[in-house]
Parts: C-alpha cells; structure tokens; sequence
C-alpha cells in the first residue's frame, strides 16, 4: 500500500487558512450528505474520478483537497489514488464521525459520545440526534409496552419524556415489565420507572403523572406533548387515546399484544385513518386483557420496540411510519404482514365528515371504565 497524507479534525476546526486553501469533498452516500455534512463540503459519492474531481478544484479556484469518509478509512484509499494521480490530497483522520465529536452545537461532548453510534447512521446524524434532544414524548403506561418503550426513548436521547400510569408493581408484572424488580414490588410504577431511566441517562428529563388517564385529564396531560405512544392493555383507554389525541392534532402510536401476537398502527395529523376509524366503536362484551388471555413478555417486548421506532422515526424525520398501516406479527410461527388502510372511515365518530366527538370530556359516559391497565 502507498503512503498517503492526512489532517486531523482539530487541525480542520483550529486552522482557518487550511479550510481557506482546500476544498473539502464528502465521498459518503448523497443519503448521508444529505443529513449532515461538514460546511462547505461538497458531495462526490465514490467512486472519485481524479478528472472530475479536477474540474470541481478548479471550479472552485482550489489546488488542496482534503477527503472524507464516515470514519476516515475508506478516504484512505482514495486519499492515496488522488495523490498517484498527482492531485494534492489529504484524508480527515476519523472522517465525518470525528468531526461530529469534536464540533460545537447543541449536544456535549459526553453526548456526541454516548450516542455515537447511532449519530453516526446518515438517516439520523446530528441533526437527528438535536432533534431528538429537543423532542416531547409521553409513554401512556409504563407495564409490559411501556417498560420496553421507555427504555429505548431514554437511550435514544430522547430528552423529554412524559409517564402516565397510576399501577404498583405487582410480582405477577415482573416476567415482562422489565424495568422493574422484585424489590420494586408493591412500589408505584411511575416512580420506579423515573428512577431507572434518569440512572440510565443522566441527559434526559422525566415527566411523572402518578395517575390513569381519564377523560377528564387527558387533555391537559397530552397538551405539551410532541409524541404520544399508547401501551396500555385496555380496549376503553386506547379509544380514549384515540380520540383525544386526533381532537389534540398530537401524532400517537397504537399497539396491542395478548398471547403470542402483537399490533401496531401509528396516526398523524392529516387524511390518516386513526384507530376508530379501523376498529370504530369499543365493542360490546368481555373483552380480555393480557392478565385474564395470558401474554409472552418476549412479544410485548417486540412491539414495545417498535413503538419506540416509530417515536424516533417521526422525530427525526426519517423512514416510512405505519400510518395507514397495521403491522401484525403471530410469534408462533414469525408470520408478518401489513394491513392497509389507505384512508379515513368518512363515519368515523372522532375524524370522519360529520364527527360526534369533539371533546373527550363531554363524552365520558363512552369510555367506560376510566383508568388504564398496563
């Protein structure tokens, strides 16, 4: 292997004259440029033709290049191709990756480290991570949903995040509400919860409501809110989710799991269909949650884990989300597939053309019981 000249990124940041006299190429994905690129850069995804690469030094009056990758090792060989070809070129040691640590903005140090890894992702980059760090999402329920959705919003960075839930810990919790341990049994979930994830992040804030959700507070809990995932095990409360969430105009992701199968759909703000509009009233009759049906904890862990994708997808902007879709899983075998709901039910009582439900609060009498299950 030939040599090949480099820079460092704390010579880049410290060294005006260097940024002056060299154009500085990005050879990553147009994907990955397109989330976050260190200024000035110009995109050229490889591989880099030295021809090419000649006519944008010239046009931009520069004879130095200065070339970088994700993390500095592909760049290197390119590095080393320039310069047999006679071109003055320099590779960024640690790439786009090392920039990232070392520049200024919204995230420390300690930050730009502990989440690295996924920063490092082109569809998220900083950009997504500060996104992330300024965004509101409450969890209603902190139980066998709610304990995997929590935990993967706080090590995301997710930096405020709101838990509604009025339940104690009982032992019978424990095989999947994985927040929680027998020496938590017989404390309030919320609290407990709180406390595990502020240890797990010291980044974050939590937002405690000791209490279920009803008609009769929901708005006010949901108001500030920029996300909101229902993990709660009870047909009334997800209607009451619904609805309150669609009258709020607040994005929210529904999922449900008994057994060894699990669901989820996400509604935003526009010509979506929402929950009612899919399953339209609460349904007369006994309907069974996990505690009476049985639950495998492994599957509300998966759901619970999707929920969280869906948060940080709709926060970051990337992806496609489960809008109009309902995602289903049968664990027993692994068979997948994806319900489509390509548009609102025009009956719908809470989002059709003639809605009926305007106010959660004046319409109490229809949820029935008035708290949440987890």
């Amino acid at each position: 292997m030939g040599t090949y000249k480099s820079i460092s990124v704390s010579e880049l940041l410290g060294n005006d004259r260097i940024v002056d006299d060299s154009l500085l190429v990005d050879i990553r994905s147009e994907i990955a440029y397109k989330h976050g690129y260190i200024p000035n850069a110009v995109s050229l995804p490889e591989p880099v033709e030295p021809e090419i690469l000649l006519e944008i030094m010239k046009e931009h009056a520069k004879e130095k290049v200065i070339i970088y990758c994700s993390i500095g090792e592909r760049s290197k060989t390119v590095v080393r191709e320039l310069c047999e070809n006679g071109i003055d070129a320099y590779n960024l040691t640690g790439g786009y990756h090392e920039w990232l640590l070392m520049k200024t903005g919204e995230l420390c140090m300690d930050e730009k480290i502990q989440y690295a890894r996924q920063m490092v992702l082109p569809e998220l980059g900083e950009t997504g991570q500060e996104r992330l760090k300024k965004a509101r999402v409450l969890v209603i329920g902190a139980g066998a949903l709610g304990s995997i959705a929590l935990t993967y919003l706080a090590a995301a960075g997710v930096g405020t995040i709101g838990i509604a839930e009025g339940d104690i810990i009982e032992r019978s919790n424990l095989h999947r509400q994985i927040l929680f341990d027998t020496d938590n049994v017989g404390n309030k979930k919320v609290y407990e919860a709180k406390s595990r994830l502020e240890k797990m992040n010291t980044f974050i804030h939590i937002e405690d409501y000791d209490t279920y959700v009803t008609p009769g507070n929901i708005n006010d809990i949901i108001k500030n809110y920029d996300f909101v995932i229902d993990a709660t095990d009870n047909i009334e409360t997800k209607f009451l989710i619904n609805d309150a969430c669609v009258i709020n105009k607040i994005p929210f992701c529904h999922a449900g799991v008994v057994a060894f199968e699990g669901q989820v759909m996400t509604w935003v703000p526009g010509e979506a269909p929402c929950y009612r509009c899919v399953f339209e009233d609460i349904p007369d009759g006994y309907i069974p949650n996990c505690a009476q049906a049985g639950i495998i904890g492994a599957m509300a862990g998966m759901i619970g884990c999707i929920q969280a994708l869906e948060a940080i997808k709709y926060i970051a902007s990337v992806g496609e989300l489960l809008v109009g879709k309902i995602y289903h899983i049968n664990g027993l075998n692994m068979q997948t597939r994806i319900i489509r709901v390509p548009r609102k039910n025009i009956s719908c009582k809470v989002c059709g053309r003639k809605p009926v439900i305007t106010n959660v609060s004046d319409n109490s009498v229809m949820y029935g019981r008035r708290n949440c299950m987890t």
